[in-house]
């Protein structure tokens, strides 16, 4: 069985509403986000041994978080260009603009809140104008005191942390991993791998026999669509 420290779940703890269930889906070898988002292949050699994941998600965007057998730690975050407060675009913003404020809120509206974080800095930065897609592709250095954690399962030091950022359409997709030691081109290999297995979009998740009910219930009432829209990620209650 897996064990994984307090930090390696710093970069976990994104602002998201947590799912009632899984609104992804997973079919084989292959996960498929809410939304349609993407589709990812999880036999690819990124990962070892069986992969287990966790998924958040609300209306803005979602996060998708995986283990491998290794217990090393991979995740893929979607995020709405026009409405999710982590990217803040401005109007006829450049790719790599939006892709800077997202990576910019990220390192201040997420790493740098937990209290045992004494510093969060990007220890390399680097765009990538010649990937499929363009990315923006940086490491966040993270410096813990494991004084202010409250426990003894957290050890002093510098972790790292991989962000692989690019846009899709109106999505902006974040992929990170996090590796014990500053090792730029491994972690650019490791995320260039995990998008080269991305099928964008994915698809919507099979409705249940309820779901399908509840979707002409709407329709059938006052106001209602009579679209099919993309299912999107429900809110907890």
């Amino acid at each position: 069985m897996k064990t994984i420290k307090p930090a390696a779940m710093l970069i976990v703890a994104v602002l998201l509403a947590a799912c009632q269930s899984l609104q992804g889906e997973r079919k084989g070898d292959y996960y498929y986000s809410p939304a349609g988002a993407y589709a990812l292949d999880l036999s690819i050699n990124t990962f070892r041994g069986h992969v287990v994941l966790d998924e958040r998600c609300d209306r803005d965007g979602g996060s998708t978080t995986f283990w491998d057998g290794n217990g090393r730690l991979f995740r893929i975050d979607y995020l709405q260009i026009e409405s999710s407060p982590m990217v803040q675009a401005p109007r006829f913003a450049s790719d790599l603009t939006l892709l800077n404020l997202t990576l910019n809120s990220y390192l201040r509206d997420v790493v740098a809140k937990s209290p045992m974080i004494t510093s969060a800095e990007a220890s390399y930065r680097e765009f990538l104008d010649d990937a499929d897609p363009r990315a923006l592709f940086a490491i966040i250095g993270i410096n813990v005191d494991a004084s202010q954690a409250g426990n003894n399962e957290v050890d002093d030091g510098t972790y790292y942390y991989g962000f692989l950022l690019f846009k899709r359409g109106d999505l902006i997709y974040v992929l990170q991993h996090r590796q014990p030691v500053l090792m730029p081109e491994k972690m650019k290999a490791v995320l260039l791998r995990m998008a080269d297995g991305m099928e964008i979009p994915g698809h919507v998740r099979d409705d249940t026999d309820l779901e399908k009910l509840r979707r002409i219930l709407k329709k059938m009432a006052p106001g209602g669509t009579s679209g099919d829209p993309v299912r999107l990620c429900e809110p907890a209650q």
